[in-house]
């Protein structure tokens, strides 16, 4: 009976250490910030991107807006590099054919990020951590597709489809200005159009383009509501697919909240059921200055009648 009782007392005594530790280096940031006894931290915290990590409130990705029959199971690796933060991650996307042809439903995941940032970024993000070298759980993003518009039932020949995401509060580690914790969604419309160009280099072009609300909780009783925008275009030749593009959003506090980026992708699909990508992303401000992202997609057909 001995043991299982020193077994315990070693449970209270790790726990009682860490909630020590932790309450010191709170101590230390109130002190450090010349904050009174009891101030709540986490109203201090700027919940903007300027001031989090480059995947608390990304640019969203584009996708030519098209619902088709395919399950498709994505993982990428990223890597973000500025001056005073480097960041690495892993995620995973999920889409799900709801209704084919119609609804389909994306399912995002970013399971896990490592970052190290300088004592500078440390400080001008407000975080506690005094190492500034950490690991993180990062969020969920949940969003449903709808097709309203196909191009071969319209006179114009575009697609449009409807985005509503929503982002859930896994992601955690507000203290040190990794995620938000806090809930956000996403409203948008994308519009596209595509050209097909049998027997010349460009076999097929589609230029596409969104537009919406990116909305997201900054505090107990504010939110930032900023519009979403993005342009870019696909140049398609036998299984290769270059991706050119630019897309941001703009808040309403202008403080941190107006990133904006250039990007390009190259994609190889030497099938339908599969392909693999190496991307890269340049944010002109509020985000890490680069950003690479590389990985691969097994893709299911969906079979209906």
């Amino acid at each position: 009976m001995l043991l299982p009782k020193f077994f315990l007392l070693l449970c209270w005594a790790g726990m009682l250490s860490q909630m020590a530790l932790a309450q010191s280096e709170l101590d230390l940031w109130a002190a450090k910030w010349n904050l009174p006894p009891g101030a709540d931290w986490a109203s201090l915290m700027r919940r903007a991107p300027a001031y989090m990590g480059p995947n608390a409130l990304p640019i969203p990705q584009q996708f030519y807006p098209r619902v088709d029959s395919h399950w498709v199971i994505e993982t990428t690796g990223d890597f973000h590099r500025a001056p005073g933060d480097y960041t690495q991650s892993a995620a995973i996307r999920v889409r799900l054919p709801l209704a084919v042809g119609r609804v389909a439903m994306d399912l995002n995941y970013r399971p896990i990020e490592w970052y190290q940032t300088s004592p500078e970024v440390r400080d001008i993000r407000l975080a506690r951590d005094t190492s500034g070298v950490g690991r993180s759980n990062g969020d969920v993003w949940i969003t449903t597709l709808a097709q309203l518009l196909r191009r071969e039932y319209n006179r114009w020949g575009v697609d449009l489809t409807m985005h509503v995401a929503v982002k859930t509060t896994a992601g955690k580690n507000l203290e040190n200005a990794r995620f938000t914790n806090s809930p956000g969604y996403i409203f948008d419309w994308h519009l596209g159009k595509s050209w097909h160009r049998p027997g010349r280099f460009m076999q097929s072009i589609r230029l596409y383009g969104n537009a919406g609300l990116y909305v997201w909780q900054m505090e107990t009783d504010a939110q930032n509501d900023a519009f979403l925008y993005g342009l870019a275009a696909d140049m398609i030749h036998g299984p290769w697919q270059l991706t050119l593009g630019s897309a941001g959003y703009v808040g309403w506090t202008g403080d941190g909240d107006l990133p904006y980026a250039a990007r390009t992708e190259l994609r190889y699909q030497p099938s339908a059921k599969a392909y693999v990508f190496l991307g890269y992303q340049h944010h002109f401000q509020h985000l890490t200055t680069h950003h690479i992202r590389v990985g691969g997609a097994y893709r299911i057909q969906h079979n209906h009648r």
